[in-house]
């Protein structure tokens, strides 16, 4: 809402999918509703202009909020209409997505890795980033892997996938892959 045009679309090609359907418009409905019972007429109302947004996406796609112009006529809580509330969307620190919930960075570097897939597919030698081996999380520039300490096998972006990895399949593998790795 608080977004200009081309983070507005951005957000709704890769962060908005649940949204962007009958299930999210009814959520938002009940939303509107909610705070219409709470009182609180400011929420209620950008809850209304999301509303709107989300059945003008339904009804044409981005034919309409892909122009500029029209998006900024359908918005009332935009950016050209109360420029004092602007949001960036490359400013919030932790973006949810209905792919990931994660760090600005995290999402520029699966850009990065995903470029990096192409380019080796199409025959340019480019190296690649490590993957997690339970999100499959590409390595970047801020986001460094720490390795097993047992089969040093292994990479992880975090505790939390080291831990799902290991209560669904390393625990098995762990030894096996030690052994290996010391018989070399």
């Amino acid at each position: 809402m608080r977004f200009d045009h081309k983070d507005f679309i951005r957000a709704l090609r890769i962060d908005c999918g649940p949204l962007l359907g009958d299930t999210g418009l009814w959520a938002l409905k009940n939303y509107q509703i909610h705070q219409a019972q709470k009182g609180n007429d400011e929420k209620k109302k950008i809850a209304r202009c999301a509303i709107d947004l989300v059945t003008k996406y339904l009804e044409t796609g981005y034919d309409v909020l892909g122009v500029e112009t029209k998006y900024n006529a359908l918005n009332r809580f935009g950016p050209k209409k109360q420029p004092a509330s602007k949001v960036v969307r490359s400013k919030i620190n932790i973006l949810y997505s209905w792919m990931h919930y994660a760090p600005q960075q995290w999402f520029t570097d699966q850009r990065q890795f995903q470029s990096a897939m192409k380019d080796q597919q199409e025959g340019n030698a480019k190296p690649l980033f490590e993957l997690c081996s339970f999100c499959s999380s590409p390595e970047g520039a801020t986001l460094k892997h720490k390795r097993c300490s047992q089969c040093k096998q292994r990479l992880y972006c975090s505790t939390d996938c080291q831990r799902n990895d290991w209560k669904k399949s390393h625990k098995n593998e762990c030894k096996t892959l030690m052994a290996k790795a010391a018989a070399k």
